[in-house]
């Protein structure tokens, strides 16, 4: 089988934060009934003391629901509010893909235009295009999974001592032969808006993007200032400890960016639109290879497709996605949390809102899918076990996942970190479908 994008769910803290578990889930009546149940979902993490951060929805370009929990200075009990503003980490990727793809069409740069002419020390600068900057496909290495990111990361570097380093890094692999996430890719694509443009990489966000889009909390970040609103961020060992800040000169282009989960909204809302890029150039943003996009990831939830971001900086954590098909926009930012649990929370908010009550299924049903299934591929395996009339995917001998019944002998291991797996059985349970992504595979029972 090929290899599958599987990523292990944390375990969700939603229903262990002093909140009524059969609440949060009943389908609500009222169109706007969400609002109680998401109210009540945070207020239980507020009281839990496990998440700091702020969510906006917005439908059909209205805003609809925002909520602040936590404290943007624990030190002196700052409350955090609905304005608010945090860095958004990797979220950044996509507005700087929206400027690429504006110098695009204004005939500025092509996607197949080879980068040696600005970057000629970094090695196979001949062969890699800007689509694989874009696209993760360059074979520049991370420049923050370098050993000694953390020994400067906080000071201020120049563009020029970036380059150094980011050449010094050599390949991983040969340019288009495979993706694999790099910093590294975005902070030159920055460089090469600078150079084209001849004018900063701020400025272009300013005059391209924020100012048409009347985005007045949006900016590039500098030192984390609450008198401006701004949060600091926080890790959790026995207590809550305020994270170092890392220098924003450093994350040009692939995370400077500070905004509020509101004005996240307004920016994928318009580009879903066709109001910053044109048509064609969205689709492109779109086109999903080895998981990434060019400026934005895929995601699957509830059987809901959707686009956007993730991003992670010192302990901010923001996840952005727009649903097409629902015309709504989440994005939650946040600058303390414990075991991860931002995605889990957003999937959750996804299915209060949407209201997505789950399926039962019967033990006797769940009971036909238990046992072992294997690839006639590559003999990899897969292994179900019954909890009730709960299905649970074992993985490793170690890790047990439920999967959600979504009908029709079709369990699904929801995750937010990569595509959700879809597991569709014969109604015999001799055969196992196995769909993740572009991936489809076939599995025998054992």
């Amino acid at each position: 089988m090929k290899q599958l994008l599987l990523i292990l769910s944390i375990t969700t803290l939603l229903f262990s934060c002093s909140q009524d578990k059969n609440t949060a889930q009943l389908a609500p009546k009222d169109p706007n009934a969400y609002k109680a149940s998401i109210d009540s979902l945070f207020n239980a993490y507020e009281k839990s003391g496990a998440f700091m951060g702020s969510i906006a929805l917005s439908h059909k370009g209205e805003a609809i629901y925002t909520m602040a929990i936590g404290f943007d200075d624990i030190e002196t009990k700052k409350k955090s509010d609905v304005n608010t503003k945090y860095r958004i980490g990797s979220v950044s990727k996509t507005y700087t893909s929206v400027l690429i793809f504006k110098a695009i069409e204004e005939n500025k740069l092509t996607l197949e235009q080879t980068i040696e002419s600005y970057f000629p020390a970094v090695e196979n600068a001949n062969d890699i295009t800007v689509a694989q900057l874009l696209q993760h496909r360059s074979g520049i290495p991370n420049f923050t999974s370098d050993p000694i990111f953390f020994n400067y990361h906080t000071q201020y570097t120049s563009p020029e001592e970036m380059l150094a380093l980011i050449s010094a890094l050599g390949s991983d692999f040969a340019p288009d032969s495979k993706g694999e996430y790099s910093n590294s890719n975005y902070f030159l694509l920055a460089q090469i808006l600078e150079k084209v443009y001849k004018a900063s990489y701020e400025m272009l966000l300013e005059e391209k993007i924020w100012t048409p889009l009347n985005l007045k909390n949006t900016y590039a970040a500098k030192a984390v200032s609450l008198t401006n609103n701004e949060a600091y961020s926080y890790d959790y060992n026995t207590e809550w400890v305020k994270l170092p800040e890392t220098d924003m000169s450093i994350t040009k282009g692939a995370g400077s960016i500070v905004s509020s989960p509101s004005e996240v909204n307004k920016f994928m809302e318009a580009l879903f639109a066709g109001e910053i890029v044109s048509a064609q150039s969205l689709a492109l943003m779109k086109t999903v290879e080895d998981e990434y996009g060019m400026g934005l990831a895929r995601y699957k939830i509830n059987d809901r497709q959707g686009f956007g971001h993730r991003g992670t900086l010192d302990g901010y954590k923001t996840t952005a996605i727009y649903f097409a098909n629902e015309k709504l926009a989440i994005t939650i930012a946040s600058n303390a949390t414990k075991d991860n649990n931002i995605n889990e929370i957003f999937v959750e908010v996804l299915k209060l809102y949407l209201n997505d009550a789950p399926i039962e299924a019967s033990e006797e049903e769940v009971k036909k899918f238990t046992g072992i299934y294997i690839s006639p591929e590559d003999n990899d395996s897969l292994v179900f076990i019954q909890d009730k009339n709960v299905l649970v995917l074992v993985i490793k001998n170690e890790f047990k996942e439920p999967l959600v019944y979504k009908g029709n002998n079709r369990f699904v291991f929801e995750q937010l970190y990569v595509e959700s797996r879809s597991h569709t059985f014969s109604s015999d349970g001799t055969q196992l479908t196995l769909e993740q992504g572009d991936y489809k595979g076939t599995y025998i029972k054992k």
